[in-house]
């Protein structure tokens, strides 16, 4: 929930210029992740690619983290990307 000062430009702390999207928390746009998801062909004409951006917290809470290492391995030994 974010303060009446926050909301409106007041003293309270100060904001950045995104928020996490699952826990609301203000984070500097360096520090986030951008997630894309984008559905297959298949689905393509029910579902919207989609973009949101979490912080690091969620991103670890949502195992991100192990995505992350298998994709540098993939990316160090050559292999093609994942999804590619």
């Amino acid at each position: 929930m974010k303060s009446v000062e926050r909301t409106s430009d007041g003293p309270g702390d100060s904001t950045h210029d995104r928020e996490c999207y699952r826990c609301d928390r203000d984070v500097a746009p360096a520090r986030l992740f951008r997630l894309v998801s984008q559905p297959p062909t298949a689905l393509s004409r029910d579902y919207q690619t989609a973009e949101r951006f979490c912080c690091p917290d969620c991103a670890a809470a949502m195992n991100l983290s192990e995505f992350s290492a298998r994709l540098k391995a993939r990316a160090g030994s050559g292999e093609e990307p994942i999804g590619g």
